[in-house]
């Protein structure tokens, strides 16, 4: 009888080993999909060309503009980890005492920013627009939600302002690029070199994004527990955590004029996480402008005149 009870309880624990090992292997394996799906959200083969549709809707001939001003090429190596930052800077044909960098949002390329970038030249500003990680010609692994797309937009500040010493810097950000764009102002040392910042559409918490996503899947497992397992795994290879790239939170780190653009029926990135950064950008000078009907980065598209308007009044209230 001992014999026998023994012998269950050796099979009672080697099988609950092997379920163990199971879970655990099951775990690390979900999460780790999670991670490599969060993280390479796109490739450079998806997004290295413009669709003709693009210019037809934002009513626009790239290679009129293209002839219109002097573009030189951008080939700047990070300081982060060594890729290659490639991008555009187009000449405005004035005295250089003011430049806009724009940054893309996810799936765009440096080229998508022409139609906006042509706002900004026609009034004097040169512009700088360069490709994101993992977009376009830019190779770099990994895409963070702004973590590390911050330091290309840091590496790009100091390119202008050796190349223009003191001119006047704005930022323009779009979706994931404005989650770019806040993080890495709140970076800077000295933030009083930058004018002014505009959001469109902002991407502002990482963890609601991946759990929309994950619930458009329908696994059936949880998505609390599969984002745990994500995040677990991020902060094992990346050093990071989805906390420490949200957005909104690390918009209280910011003190510069602000202008957030957001749209009511924007799904991706909602209404709230525009308000929500606006609220905790630590700037006396900031607004907001709502529309009611635009999905998701098309209120340029939808709102052309409003959008240049506006733009032109908080540029002028900046004092810049």
């Amino acid at each position: 009888m001992r014999k026998g009870v023994k012998r269950f309880l050796i099979i009672s624990a080697v099988i609950i080993v092997i379920l163990l090992l199971l879970t655990v292997g099951g775990s690390y394996y979900i999460g780790l999909q999670v991670f490599e799906g969060s993280t390479q959200l796109v490739s450079p083969e998806d997004t290295n060309e413009v669709k003709d549709s693009f210019w037809t809707t934002m009513n626009m001939d790239p290679e009129e503009f293209k002839a219109s001003y002097a573009i030189e090429n951008i080939s700047e190596t990070s300081t982060f980890d060594g890729h290659i930052i490639p991008g555009d800077y187009i000449n405005s044909g004035d005295e250089h005492d003011k430049l806009v960098i724009m940054i893309h949002g996810l799936g765009g390329n440096r080229y998508t920013n022409y139609p906006v970038a042509k706002y900004f030249v026609e009034r004097g500003y040169d512009v700088i627009t360069f490709d994101q990680r993992s977009s376009n010609e830019n190779t770099a692994e990994r895409t963070t939600y702004g973590y590390w797309e911050k330091y290309d937009v840091i590496d790009l500040i100091d390119y202008a302002e050796k190349k223009y010493p003191g001119i006047n810097i704005g930022i323009w950000g779009t979706s994931f690029g404005g989650a770019t764009a806040i993080q890495a102002v709140a970076s800077l040392d000295d933030q009083s070199k930058i004018d002014f910042m505009i959001l469109d559409c902002p991407l502002g918490n990482v963890e609601y994004m991946i759990s929309a996503e994950m619930d458009r899947m329908n696994t059936g497992i949880p998505t609390d527990y599969m984002l745990w397992l994500g995040n677990m795994i991020n902060k094992q290879k990346l050093g990071f955590s989805y906390e420490d790239a949200n957005s909104i939170n690390i918009a209280k780190k910011v003190n510069v004029p602000s202008l957030i653009i957001n749209s009511k029926a924007d799904e991706m990135t909602p209404f709230f996480m525009g308000e929500e950064i606006y609220n905790n950008i630590n700037c006396d000078n900031k607004e907001i402008w709502t529309v009611d009907d635009s999905e998701h980065a098309c209120i340029w598209e939808d709102h052309t005149d409003e959008y240049k308007l506006e733009m032109d009044e908080f540029i002028s209230s900046s004092g810049k």
